[in-house]
């Protein structure tokens, strides 16, 4: 499978040296969390090619003659990296308000016990086996260099079923909580 989506999927292409995912003329708002646009033309300067004016303007994309330090204006914020836009809040605020919805079907015994139990023991089966899932095909990725465009969509629902992970794993402590205290009881 990863063969499957390393072939599918194009490999780096390396627009301004620095695209490290293989974007190219990425359109605002951008697939990719690095997305910057100093140049104003809602394209991502790391996925777009040297324009003409830049290549022929020595001041701002490259050394000038005199030997000096250039400005290199264009890409001075490339380093700049914005933090990426996980739904932390919006996701553990869903999955405790299911949660209780739930709790509370079951309290109102609409929901049998063991239908109540068998819910979030499947939810935090399927975020942990996602969780592992994608965290895998990532380790193979930056193992072997490889860089599509699928790495940030891979890291993103890394990162999102790692927080229905967590969030679940303390719903499932509340689920089972007179068990716990008995292993830790002396």
């Amino acid at each position: 499978m990863v063969i499957l989506i390393a072939l599918l999927t194009p490999i780096a292409v390396y627009a301004w040296n620095d695209c490290p995912y293989g974007t190219v003329d990425d359109p605002f708002p951008g697939q990719c969390p690095r997305y910057l646009d100093t140049n104003q033309n809602n394209i991502c300067d790391h996925s777009e090619s040297p324009s003409s004016a830049s290549l022929n303007n020595t001041s701002t994309t490259g050394p000038s003659n005199d030997g000096s330090a250039s400005d290199f204006t264009d890409i001075k914020g490339a380093n700049s990296i914005p933090p990426e836009n996980y739904n932390l809040i919006s996701l553990i605020t869903t999955t405790i308000i299911l949660y209780l919805i739930t709790y509370l079907l079951y309290l109102e015994e609409l929901l049998n016990r063991s239908f109540y139990y068998h819910i979030w023991k499947y939810v935090l089966m399927v975020s942990f086996l996602a969780t592992g899932i994608t965290g895998l095909l990532l380790t193979i990725f930056i193992n072997y260099g490889i860089f599509s465009s699928w790495n940030l969509t891979i890291d993103f629902w890394h990162a999102e079923f790692a927080i229905v992970m967590a969030v679940s794993t303390f719903l499932h402590l509340h689920l089972y909580w007179k068990q716990i205290k008995k292993v830790f009881k002396v």
